[in-house]
């Protein structure tokens, strides 16, 4: 085929879950040689459509034709086989395995009596990692890896695949900066080769980086399909939501009170976060930038207790005990972490459950559960934190990511915790859950707790943060007013340690 033909059209696609309408007559049509951008807020429809073009999802109603042939995908298998793979932000490798069995799954290489072919399978792992400079012995088990590294896997399998679609459903959201600009590249670069790519992302720098045309979805309805970078940034949006974000980082002057955070020397023995010392007002939000394996992670983690750590750590004045999460919370820190399916949620469980899990304490005397303040405070919290679900009792996995997120950051500000110590908190997250997001910080701060937003998205910490930390190698390198701080000089001291140099005179005159 060349480039431009139409090679996948979804027609009429339609899909309902219980008590939810999640597609309703969508239609899609995806070109060789282009990426098209499937765009919506979250509960959209977007991965629900995403997850039927890669047979991981029947549909009620509609059709598909690949190459104008009307096909159906029972499974996964099927549509790989027809050259349709998908990269999603919910990691599917099996932990126990090597990063090569992983990049490798069901496609082996074999040797000339059927066995497997380990040297061959660490070669062609190693040029897959490559591909995306990815450094990482290939017979590493996955469960070593940390979150960034499994989705760099995640990715290397599906492009050694030769794949004639890749559908990319938040693939980024586990990534860096560095490692995003990489992924773009290989993927502008699939592109040119004649690869077709759906590309479901919540950052509009990604969409407008390598997208030629954009499908936007709202409650599981088609609302256009508009041409890039010919549509703007707010159109888009307005598109998206049905309504215009006015101020979308919801940045307001909030007079800082108390010191409320002392950290002195916080490090952890594994070397990954070197001493750290620096306080926090009531009212301020501190940001915290910096590359993967930064040391940036380790911070919140080191605070929130989930791991152990060296150092001194006082709440108003209080000493607070480290290494334990139970009395990281007595103290008055809340902490939500960056894997909020692997690490926040209960997957399995309801969302009433998910929500009373942090309030245990309150919610249960002589180890009793009082169902009808769990009703109550669950219900509170569900409206005050615009938790969309048809029921408390329906399972938090069938909520999306914008919603579970919610949960998460509403059963640890409900506490009032005096500071929240945040890491990641909108990865995942479309602009409109954002925007919600972000006012909430600042009605946290407002009221008097100190803030700890650690983020890999520089524009989001400039947008919101009063000061940004800047971590390198394990080190604090420095920490920043955000008013007199851009992208280019936060990202030079996360990328090099160091400031950038001021500007050579010219012709021997002042600079």
């Amino acid at each position: 085929m060349r480039r431009g033909d139409v090679f996948i059209e979804m027609k009429g696609i339609s899909k309902r879950f219980p008590g939810v309408r999640a597609l309703d007559s969508v239609d899609l049509t995806l070109r060789t040689g282009e990426v098209h951008a499937l765009t919506g807020e979250n509960g959209s429809g977007k991965s629900t459509l995403a997850r039927v073009l890669a047979g991981l999802t029947h549909s009620d109603g509609g059709q598909i034709l690949l190459d104008g042939q009307p096909v159906q995908f029972q499974n996964p298998a099927d549509a790989i086989a027809r050259g349709i793979v998908m990269i999603s932000q919910e990691l599917t490798l099996a932990p126990t395995l090597t990063v090569a069995e992983n990049i490798f799954l069901g496609r082996l290489p074999r040797n000339r009596l059927g066995l497997v072919d380990l040297p061959r399978l660490q070669r062609e792992a190693t040029a897959a990692l490559e591909r995306l400079n990815v450094h990482v012995p290939p017979q590493t088990r996955v469960s070593d890896l940390t979150v960034e590294l499994r989705q760099e896997v995640e990715i290397a399998r599906a492009l050694s695949t030769g794949a004639r679609l890749i559908i990319l459903d938040e693939a980024t959201s586990s990534l860096s900066e560095a490692a995003t600009t990489r992924l773009l590249s290989l993927i502008a670069k699939e592109r040119d080769k004649g690869t077709a790519v759906l590309m479901i992302t919540h950052r509009m720098p990604e969409i407008y980086a390598v997208s030629s045309v954009a499908t936007v979805l709202r409650d599981g309805l088609l609302v256009a399909e508009v041409p890039l970078p010919a549509t703007g940034a707010g159109e888009l949006v307005r598109l998206m939501v049905g309504r215009e974000i006015g101020d979308f980082y919801g940045k307001r002057p909030i007079e800082p009170g108390a010191t409320v955070l002392e950290v002195e020397g916080l490090s952890t023995p594994d070397g990954a976060l070197q001493p750290a010392s620096f306080s926090l007002r009531q009212g301020e939000i501190l940001g915290v930038a910096g590359l993967v394996g930064s040391g940036k992670a380790e911070l919140g983690q080191a605070l929130g207790g989930a791991i152990p750590s060296h150092g001194k750590v006082r709440i108003k004045g209080k000493p607070v005990a480290l290494g334990d999460p139970r009395r990281a919370i007595a103290a008055g820190i809340g902490f939500v972490p960056d894997d909020r399916k692997g690490a926040a949620l209960m997957l399995v469980r309801s969302v009433r459950e998910n929500f009373a899990l942090g309030w245990l304490d309150r919610l249960s005397r002589y180890g009793l559960l009082n169902t009808r303040a769990e009703a109550r405070d669950v219900g509170a919290a569900m409206k005050d934190y615009g938790v969309a679900a048809s029921s408390p009792a329906v399972p938090i996995s069938t909520l999306s990511g914008g919603n579970q997120q919610k949960v998460v950051l509403g059963r640890s500000f409900t506490r009032a915790p005096s500071v929240l110590v945040l890491s990641e908190p909108t990865r995942g997250i479309d602009v409109g859950a954002k925007a919600e997001i972000y006012r909430l910080l600042q009605d946290a701060a407002a009221a008097g707790a100190g803030v700890i937003m650690i983020s890999s998205e520089l524009p989001e910490l400039l947008g919101v943060a009063d000061r940004i930390a800047v971590f390198f190698q394990g080190e604090l390198r420095g920490i920043f007013d955000a008013a007199a701080s851009d992208e280019e000089m936060l990202a030079h001291v996360a990328v090099a340690g160091q400031l950038p140099d001021p500007p050579q005179p010219k012709d021997g005159g002042p600079a």
